[in-house]
């Protein structure tokens, strides 16, 4: 087996395995599981390119600072959180406005993609609510925060409708992996206190991970 294909194992079994110790508090498997979740992907990654993406590197370490950060379990973490994660979206937005070199409309892309920025704008109104009572820039914060979501899933989405190629789907999965696992994070942080809202999460955090570097390697410029 190479290397890169044990990479890919290690990294979903610390995934599953750092998602599920989480949520039932076994410390020390979350301990050992989380720190190597992105350097097992980044071994795959690196196993599979021939060119490193500084895109990528970025995106990997920012959230590898981001995990870091959550296994401290600060009080009121997602301050912390805010900014390594903000800086992935933005990362992220820069590669979907760079596969919209064109942009085409037709009126079942249209209605299509209006109907999703719709729902991302009810989704983004819905959480902030839940912070307007909270004191200093906190809600403001996560206004920006939820701001880059709505841009990054209606730019991801747009260059799926337009052009459904692989590395197009993958980048939409790496967005609306991230969407669902902040909405499931606040959810389970601020209203529901469900396991399986947190084990959802972080198996979707996880995803947006693997997805983002499926992106980079199946793009046509990279073969």
């Amino acid at each position: 087996m190479k290397i890169d294909k044990i990479a890919l194992s290690f990294f979903i079994v610390f995934s599953v395995l750092a998602s599920l110790s989480r949520a039932m508090e076994w410390n020390g498997i979350l301990l050992f599981c989380k720190p190597l979740i992105i350097p097992s992907l980044a071994f795959f990654y690196l196993g599979n390119t021939k060119k490193v993406s500084w895109s990528i590197a970025l995106f990997l370490m920012v959230c590898f600072i981001g995990d870091a950060i959550a296994l401290f379990d600060f009080e009121q973490e997602i301050n912390y959180l805010l900014a390594p994660f903000f800086i992935g979206n933005l990362i992220i937005i820069r590669l979907a406005l760079r596969e919209s070199k064109r942009f085409y409309w037709d009126t079942i892309n249209m209605i299509s993609l209006f109907l999703v920025l719709i729902f991302l704008g009810y989704l983004w109104i819905t959480v902030v609510s839940f912070f307007w009572e909270e004191e200093g820039i906190l809600p403001f914060a996560i206004a920006i925060f939820g701001l880059t979501l709505w841009v990054m899933n209606g730019l991801t989405a747009y260059n799926g409708l337009y052009s459904m190629q692989l590395s197009n789907l993958f980048l939409l999965i790496t967005s609306v992996s991230i969407l669902v696992s902040q909405v499931f994070y606040v959810l389970f942080t601020i209203k529901i206190n469900l396991i399986v809202l947190d084990v959802l999460h972080h198996l979707c955090h996880y995803l947006s991970y693997i997805a983002l570097v499926l992106f980079v390697l199946n793009h046509p410029k990279s073969k």
